[in-house]
Protein backbone atom coordinates (compact mmCIF):
# COMPACT_ATOMS: atom_id res chain seq x y z
CA UNK A 1 0.00 0.00 0.00
CA UNK A 2 1.08 3.42 -0.80
CA UNK A 3 -0.13 6.91 0.46
CA UNK A 4 -1.26 10.18 -0.30
CA UNK A 5 -1.57 11.25 3.30
CA UNK A 6 2.08 11.08 4.28
CA UNK A 7 3.06 14.70 5.96
CA UNK A 8 5.16 16.64 4.34
CA UNK A 9 8.32 18.31 6.05
CA UNK A 10 8.39 21.30 7.95
CA UNK A 11 10.36 23.31 5.86
CA UNK A 12 13.78 24.61 7.03
CA UNK A 13 13.39 22.27 9.68
CA UNK A 14 17.02 20.08 10.03
CA UNK A 15 18.53 17.99 12.36
CA UNK A 16 22.08 17.47 12.79
CA UNK A 17 23.18 14.27 13.74
CA UNK A 18 25.45 13.61 16.21
CA UNK A 19 25.20 16.63 17.47
CA UNK A 20 20.86 15.93 17.78
CA UNK A 21 20.18 19.37 17.97
CA UNK A 22 17.82 21.34 15.45
CA UNK A 23 18.07 24.32 13.61
CA UNK A 24 14.89 26.03 11.70
CA UNK A 25 16.34 28.00 9.12
CA UNK A 26 18.78 30.36 11.57
CA UNK A 27 17.00 29.59 14.48
CA UNK A 28 18.42 26.79 16.60
CA UNK A 29 16.38 24.93 19.01
CA UNK A 30 17.72 24.99 22.80
CA UNK A 31 16.41 21.84 23.72
CA UNK A 32 14.90 18.69 22.43
CA UNK A 33 12.06 16.38 23.91
CA UNK A 34 14.66 13.86 24.43
CA UNK A 35 16.60 16.96 26.67
CA UNK A 36 13.07 18.08 28.50
CA UNK A 37 12.26 14.32 29.74
CA UNK A 38 15.58 14.20 31.42
CA UNK A 39 14.84 16.47 34.20
CA UNK A 40 12.23 13.99 35.49
CA UNK A 41 14.99 11.47 35.65
CA UNK A 42 17.31 10.49 38.97
CA UNK A 43 20.96 11.03 38.58
CA UNK A 44 20.81 7.42 39.18
CA UNK A 45 18.78 6.60 36.52
CA UNK A 46 20.79 8.58 34.09
CA UNK A 47 23.53 6.68 35.44
CA UNK A 48 22.40 3.65 34.59
CA UNK A 49 21.61 4.85 31.10
CA UNK A 50 24.96 6.28 30.55
CA UNK A 51 26.61 3.18 31.81
CA UNK A 52 24.40 0.93 29.04
CA UNK A 53 24.64 3.28 25.81
CA UNK A 54 27.36 1.13 24.04
CA UNK A 55 24.66 -1.89 23.89
CA UNK A 56 21.26 0.01 23.35
CA UNK A 57 22.20 2.72 21.11
CA UNK A 58 23.46 1.01 18.40
CA UNK A 59 20.94 -1.37 18.79
CA UNK A 60 18.21 1.42 18.80
CA UNK A 61 19.23 3.30 15.88
CA UNK A 62 19.86 0.36 13.72
CA UNK A 63 16.09 -1.03 14.55
CA UNK A 64 15.20 2.20 14.14
CA UNK A 65 16.97 2.77 10.38
CA UNK A 66 15.56 -0.33 9.55
CA UNK A 67 11.81 0.35 10.32
CA UNK A 68 12.01 3.50 8.70
CA UNK A 69 13.76 2.02 5.48
CA UNK A 70 11.11 -0.43 5.94
CA UNK A 71 8.09 1.93 5.91
CA UNK A 72 9.13 4.33 3.83
CA UNK A 73 9.56 1.80 1.15
CA UNK A 74 6.24 0.09 1.27
CA UNK A 75 3.95 3.13 1.82
CA UNK A 76 5.73 6.13 -0.08
CA UNK A 77 8.03 4.14 -2.29
CA UNK A 78 8.40 7.17 -4.69
CA UNK A 79 10.60 8.76 -1.76
CA UNK A 80 14.18 10.03 -2.71
CA UNK A 81 16.57 8.12 -0.73
CA UNK A 82 18.57 11.14 -0.15
CA UNK A 83 15.11 13.07 1.22
CA UNK A 84 14.99 10.46 4.27
CA UNK A 85 16.33 12.27 7.76
CA UNK A 86 17.25 8.31 9.27
CA UNK A 87 17.59 8.40 13.30
CA UNK A 88 20.19 5.61 12.72
CA UNK A 89 22.13 7.36 9.82
CA UNK A 90 26.34 6.46 10.03
CA UNK A 91 27.57 10.13 9.94
CA UNK A 92 31.09 8.22 9.23
CA UNK A 93 29.63 6.67 5.90
CA UNK A 94 30.35 2.85 7.87
CA UNK A 95 27.52 0.65 6.15
CA UNK A 96 24.95 -0.39 9.08
CA UNK A 97 25.21 -3.88 10.08
CA UNK A 98 21.30 -4.74 9.82
CA UNK A 99 22.62 -8.50 10.59
CA UNK A 100 23.69 -7.76 13.97
CA UNK A 101 19.94 -7.67 15.03
CA UNK A 102 18.16 -9.31 12.60
CA UNK A 103 16.67 -11.06 15.67
CA UNK A 104 15.10 -7.92 16.58
CA UNK A 105 14.36 -6.20 12.62
CA UNK A 106 12.76 -9.09 11.49
CA UNK A 107 9.93 -9.92 13.72
CA UNK A 108 9.29 -6.02 13.88
CA UNK A 109 8.85 -5.00 10.01
CA UNK A 110 7.24 -8.31 9.37
CA UNK A 111 4.53 -7.25 12.19
CA UNK A 112 0.98 -7.91 11.17
CA UNK A 113 -0.05 -4.34 12.32
CA UNK A 114 1.69 -3.05 9.33
CA UNK A 115 -0.94 -4.58 7.10
CA UNK A 116 -4.10 -3.23 9.16
CA UNK A 117 -2.56 0.47 9.27
CA UNK A 118 -1.60 3.28 6.57
CA UNK A 119 1.74 4.98 7.27
CA UNK A 120 1.95 9.02 7.01
CA UNK A 121 5.35 9.53 8.62
CA UNK A 122 8.33 7.86 9.67
CA UNK A 123 11.18 9.32 12.11
CA UNK A 124 9.70 12.77 11.52
CA UNK A 125 11.65 15.88 12.49
CA UNK A 126 8.70 18.52 14.26
CA UNK A 127 9.42 21.73 16.38
CA UNK A 128 7.13 24.24 18.44
CA UNK A 129 8.76 27.32 18.20
CA UNK A 130 6.16 28.78 20.97
CA UNK A 131 7.61 26.15 23.18
CA UNK A 132 10.84 26.80 21.54
CA UNK A 133 11.57 22.76 21.67
CA UNK A 134 12.16 20.48 18.56
CA UNK A 135 12.00 16.73 18.30
CA UNK A 136 12.22 13.27 15.97
CA UNK A 137 9.48 10.58 15.83
CA UNK A 138 9.45 7.41 14.90
CA UNK A 139 6.30 6.65 13.31
CA UNK A 140 2.47 7.86 12.60
CA UNK A 141 -0.36 5.79 10.93
CA UNK A 142 -3.99 6.33 10.13
CA UNK A 143 -6.06 3.10 11.87
CA UNK A 144 -9.21 2.31 10.32
CA UNK A 145 -10.13 -0.17 12.99
CA UNK A 146 -9.87 2.90 16.12
CA UNK A 147 -12.53 4.59 16.98
CA UNK A 148 -12.12 8.65 16.46
CA UNK A 149 -11.42 10.69 19.90
CA UNK A 150 -14.24 12.50 20.58
CA UNK A 151 -12.52 15.90 21.86
CA UNK A 152 -11.36 16.19 18.00
CA UNK A 153 -11.89 19.80 17.43
CA UNK A 154 -13.73 21.55 14.57
CA UNK A 155 -12.04 20.77 11.45
CA UNK A 156 -10.10 17.52 12.13
CA UNK A 157 -12.02 14.58 10.10
CA UNK A 158 -10.82 10.95 8.87
CA UNK A 159 -10.36 8.06 10.27
CA UNK A 160 -8.01 7.83 13.63
CA UNK A 161 -4.55 8.71 13.54
CA UNK A 162 -1.74 7.15 15.98
CA UNK A 163 1.49 8.53 16.52
CA UNK A 164 4.35 5.68 17.86
CA UNK A 165 7.67 5.64 19.55
CA UNK A 166 10.14 2.70 18.87
CA UNK A 167 11.72 0.87 21.85
CA UNK A 168 14.23 -1.71 21.39
CA UNK A 169 14.51 -4.25 24.61
CA UNK A 170 16.99 -7.07 25.58
CA UNK A 171 15.03 -10.43 25.57
CA UNK A 172 14.08 -9.62 29.45
CA UNK A 173 14.27 -6.05 29.24
CA UNK A 174 11.00 -3.91 31.06
CA UNK A 175 8.94 -1.63 29.67
CA UNK A 176 8.13 1.24 30.90
CA UNK A 177 6.11 4.46 30.55
CA UNK A 178 6.57 6.74 27.44
CA UNK A 179 3.90 8.91 27.65
CA UNK A 180 4.89 11.95 27.95
CA UNK A 181 7.60 11.52 25.60
CA UNK A 182 4.65 10.35 23.03
CA UNK A 183 2.72 13.80 24.64
CA UNK A 184 5.57 16.02 23.96
CA UNK A 185 5.67 14.85 20.15
CA UNK A 186 1.55 15.50 20.08
CA UNK A 187 1.93 18.86 21.38
CA UNK A 188 4.53 19.81 18.76
CA UNK A 189 2.83 18.32 15.76
CA UNK A 190 -0.52 20.16 16.82
CA UNK A 191 1.35 23.31 17.07
CA UNK A 192 2.03 22.56 13.48
CA UNK A 193 -1.62 21.63 12.44
CA UNK A 194 -1.32 17.99 12.73
CA UNK A 195 -4.10 15.98 15.17
CA UNK A 196 -3.55 12.77 16.44
CA UNK A 197 -6.05 10.33 18.66
CA UNK A 198 -3.73 7.96 20.41
CA UNK A 199 -0.35 7.54 21.33
CA UNK A 200 1.40 3.78 20.77
CA UNK A 201 4.59 2.33 21.92
CA UNK A 202 6.30 -0.50 19.82
CA UNK A 203 8.60 -2.95 21.44
CA UNK A 204 10.77 -4.69 19.70
CA UNK A 205 12.60 -7.72 21.39
CA UNK A 206 14.82 -10.55 19.69
CA UNK A 207 12.39 -12.84 18.01
CA UNK A 208 8.93 -11.07 18.85
CA UNK A 209 7.65 -7.40 18.69
CA UNK A 210 4.69 -5.89 20.76
CA UNK A 211 2.48 -2.92 20.21
CA UNK A 212 1.09 -1.31 23.43
CA UNK A 213 -2.85 -0.56 23.75
CA UNK A 214 -3.18 2.60 22.45
CA UNK A 215 -3.04 5.25 24.49
CA UNK A 216 -5.70 8.29 24.97
CA UNK A 217 -4.13 11.53 23.54
CA UNK A 218 -5.19 13.24 26.75
CA UNK A 219 -3.01 10.94 29.22
CA UNK A 220 0.03 11.32 26.80
CA UNK A 221 -0.72 15.16 27.02
CA UNK A 222 -1.15 14.90 31.00
CA UNK A 223 2.16 12.84 31.46
CA UNK A 224 4.17 15.25 29.07
CA UNK A 225 2.80 18.97 30.65
CA UNK A 226 3.59 17.56 34.12
CA UNK A 227 7.39 16.74 32.67
CA UNK A 228 7.32 20.43 30.61
CA UNK A 229 6.31 22.19 33.89
CA UNK A 230 9.48 20.70 35.59
CA UNK A 231 11.82 21.91 33.23
CA UNK A 232 10.06 25.08 33.30
CA UNK A 233 10.46 25.58 36.53
CA UNK A 234 14.03 24.48 36.42
CA UNK A 235 15.37 26.16 33.16
CA UNK A 236 13.19 29.06 32.12
CA UNK A 237 12.12 30.37 35.50
CA UNK A 238 11.98 33.85 33.87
Amino acid sequence: MTTTRWLEPIAGLQRLDPQHTYWLDDHLFPVSITGVLQVAKSSYALGRIEASRAVWEPRGNTCHQALELFLTDRFRPAVCSSDRHGQGDNTGGAAVDFEAYREWIEPLIEHERWQAVEVIASERPTCCLVRNVAGTYDTAYIDPHLPAAAERPAGVSGPARVLADLKSLTASGSTYCTRAQIGGYLALEWSQGHWFDYGQTIWSRPGRTQFSPPYSRWECLAAWAAVWAQYVATHRPF
